[in-house]
């Protein structure tokens, strides 16, 4: 069940939010007031996370740009994946306390850590990343996403996020002087998550871009093990419809086998065929943070309006495990 838009996390009562999901973006999530114990930002630093990841899934290119203020340590990278010359590029950087104590990010906000920036103009989000090549993103992020408030574990609060897909996006990839990568069309994917999670925190996720055999396109989002499982959403022409428990079937090497995908009330069946991953292990001593990104082309079936129909798409899936 998908309920009407809300507007805030916490008021100055401290009112949370009813947990469970939400039609579009709740703007405002301030989280100053259970940031601070006492004088010091122990929760902020300790407990609270945030980031913004911008996918882009089409025939062409997938590419990606995150930036995360994991309390003590701020990390942020990029990638993308040429399918014509099979050719991966990626960079990342690690700066601890890279974001200020009083930093309290809504999606508008301008992010930047590094080389990295991400900041909203005219109701478009830019993002950049310039280093050993330069990233350029330009998204609107139109009106058709959702909001999930879940629970978190032991006293932290709750765990926000937001997910929209099949978001208008233009891309351009300069690589040297020479070779210029570029895409453009309802590829773009927003992830915006800030709040509270578990101090271990395990998820696996799958988000993709489609579209079906009678031509109806086709986007998911899909987790298990994190936010109750409250996240799993399937747009079929736009119309969102909230799916059960996922499961995930996979073997390692995560990058180099196929990964089964299944909900659990049958409307969804995934598979996915790596084309490459992007991975990371950080071990910074107050937090740790190892996941495996594969993305590749996926097929397989939905069920809409009762009838089954094939599909085909491009995508990323994730196993994740932080302790943080």
């Amino acid at each position: 069940m998908i309920l009407p838009q809300q507007d805030f996390i916490y008021d100055q009562h401290q009112t949370v939010v009813p947990f469970g999901i939400y039609d579009d973006l709740i703007k405002n999530v301030d989280t100053s007031s259970v940031d601070k114990q006492g004088f010091v930002a122990k929760k902020r630093r300790t407990e609270r996370k945030a980031w913004i990841f911008v996918g882009v899934f089409s025939p062409e290119l997938i590419c990606g740009l995150a930036i995360v203020d994991a309390g003590m340590v701020a990390t942020a990278f990029s990638y993308f994946y040429s399918f014509k010359d099979s050719l991966f590029e990626e960079d990342k950087i690690t700066v601890p306390l890279g974001f200020p104590t009083d930093f309290n990010p809504n999606l508008d906000s301008e992010w930047k850590l590094g080389n990295y920036l991400i900041k909203t103009e005219n109701g478009k989000m830019k993002l950049q990343y310039v280093g050993k090549y330069k990233l350029y993103m330009e998204l609107e992020n139109t009106a058709n996403g959702v909001s999930i408030v879940a629970p978190s574990k032991g006293d932290r609060p709750f765990n926000f996020t937001y997910k929209n897909v099949c978001l208008p996006v233009k891309v351009q990839i300069n690589k040297g002087n020479t070779n210029t990568y570029a895409t453009s069309g309802k590829y773009g994917s927003i992830d915006f998550t800030k709040g509270f999670p578990p101090r271990e925190t395990i998820w696996n996720w799958l988000s993709f871009i489609g579209i079906t055999e009678s031509k109806k396109s086709i986007a998911v989002n899909l987790v298990d093990r994190f936010n109750n499982n409250m996240e799993n959403i399937l747009w079929i022409d736009g119309q969102k419809t909230t799916l059960s428990s996922a499961t995930f079937s996979m073997q390692a090497p995560y990058d180099k086998s196929d990964w089964n995908i299944t909900t659990q009330d049958g409307i969804l069946k995934c598979h996915l065929s790596p084309c490459g991953a992007r991975s990371e292990n950080i071990n910074a001593l107050v937090m740790k943070s190892k996941f495996i990104q594969p993305f590749g082309t996926l097929n397989n079936s939905v069920m809409i309006d009762g009838k089954e129909e094939k599909f085909t798409a491009i995508g990323v899936a994730e196993d994740h495990h932080a302790i943080w």
